[in-house]
């Protein structure tokens, strides 16, 4: 049994490493429903969620709170240290999804685009002041890891989008491989926050804790294979855009 179970999770297999990559998913999905019933029970979301509190600036703006939100949504893709999850939740709770994610979605594009530009005008010395020296360089070698690998850290939360931006515009894409790859990949996330993160879609609980589970463990083997074969897409990449692309 010792046997077939740690053949199952043998490192020096590709299916070994998705089966352990797998098992670390689902632990970490189980910690954070735990987590979330413990805060749910003794009402701390409640004083840790600040959706309420984004909600209530934005509406205070009345006829003009869509104009309020658009410039938080601005605001916080640049200079704001907001979660972006509050900010578009907030707003699907007082436009509707559709609204909010046309909204968002100019938005954070404008920010982006911002963003780009900062970094390709100020240079290094920008983001070394906005960030500290140390974590601009380990961001700047990050992103010379191929255009694939931005694309993906654009598209997954757990990057932050606003700095990475920032470091596109230091590096020699081209604006047009930049744009297109917010378009997409910002497009992406910001529709599964309106449409999935109310929990309207998917609930966060009965079935909808078993569905959210699944997704997580899917993303994450979806994640660990692109990273795996990230070379070969890179250089799929590289043969649509071409050189000419670059910033010369």
């Amino acid at each position: 049994m010792k046997e077939k179970i740690k053949k199952l999770f043998d490192t020096n297999t590709t299916h070994g490493k998705i089966m352990r990559l797998t098992l670390v998913l689902v632990i970490l999905a189980v910690i954070c429903l735990i987590t979330y019933f413990i805060l749910r029970a003794t009402n701390l979301w409640d004083k840790v969620n600040s959706i309420e509190k984004i909600r209530a600036i934005v509406l205070k703006g009345g006829a003009f709170s869509f104009i309020i939100f658009i410039i938080f949504q601005i605001l916080q893709t640049t200079v704001l240290q907001i979660p972006s999850f509050f900010v578009t939740i907030a707003g699907a709770l007082i436009f509707g999804s559709w609204p909010t994610f046309v909204m968002t979605f100019i938005s954070v594009m404008i920010g982006s685009v911002i963003m780009f530009f900062i970094g390709r005008k100020a240079g290094r010395k920008f983001l070394n002041w906005l960030i500290g020296k140390q974590t601009a360089e380990k961001w700047i070698k990050k992103m010379s890891g191929g255009k694939y690998l931005f694309f993906l850290m654009m598209l997954f939360p757990m990057f932050p989008d606003d700095i990475l931006c920032v470091v596109a515009g230091l590096t020699n894409m081209s604006f047009a491989f930049f744009f297109w790859t917010n378009i997409l990949a910002r497009g992406v996330g910001i529709a599964c926050t309106v449409f999935f993160g109310s929990g309207e879609v998917i609930p966060f609980h009965g079935w909808g804790l078993a569905v959210w589970g699944i997704i997580f463990v899917v993303i994450g083997v979806l994640f660990y294979l692109s990273i795996r074969y990230k070379e070969k897409i890179d250089e799929i990449l590289s043969q649509m855009f071409g050189k000419k692309n670059d910033k010369k």
